[in-house]
């Protein structure tokens, strides 16, 4: 496997951010011959959610209908420049990266999955709770010292407080009046 593990920094909240995410969106569904604003694409991380400090890479998820993708469809998305970086010790998730001018995460997993629902509940809940936004900004940056700028340690000093946003976006969505 290849080593997945690289520096990090992070930075304030860059209002360019969804732009180059929009670009990056269009750029995939062009390869593949689908709308941009299909759905099966969405904006997640700490990049898509304004005002959250963020490390300056823009993650997107693409949601596939059956698992697992096949070769071509991860073919297709090397061909644009990313690194195919397997499972990455995440069952259920294809990762990749491109480093390039601006970065970007690929995170390929079903579409309606474990995966998906649970980075947009946890992305929904940072935007719209300045008080999960805060205790997560905070959490972040003491992972950072922790992890002292690597991404595996980095990312594992900060899953304690993903699973208690996660708990938290669970516990609004079941509080929530049903639509």
């Amino acid at each position: 496997m290849k080593d997945i593990d690289e520096p990090v920094l992070l930075v304030p909240y860059d209002d360019a951010w969804p732009d180059r995410y929009d670009k990056e969106r269009t750029r995939i569904a062009n390869a593949f011959g689908v709308l941009p604003r299909s759905g099966l694409m969405q904006h997640i991380g700490s990049t898509a959610v304004r005002g959250l400090v963020a490390k300056p890479v823009i993650d997107i998820m693409l949601g596939v209908g059956s698992w697992p993708p096949r070769p071509e469809f991860l073919a297709r998305i090397c061909n644009l420049g990313y690194e195919d970086l397997g499972e990455a010790g995440v069952p259920g998730r294809i990762y990749l990266r491109r480093r390039d001018l601006h970065s970007f995460n690929a995170h390929i997993v079903q579409r309606s999955g474990e995966h998906w629902t649970n980075n947009l509940a946890i992305r929904d809940l940072l935007r719209r709770d300045p008080a999960s936004r805060a205790r997560y900004a905070a959490a972040k940056r003491a992972a950072l010292d922790v992890g002292k700028g690597r991404l595996l340690a980095y990312s594992e000093a900060k899953d304690g407080a993903v699973t208690e946003l996660l708990a938290a976006a669970r516990a609004a969505a079941a509080a929530a009046p049903a639509k």
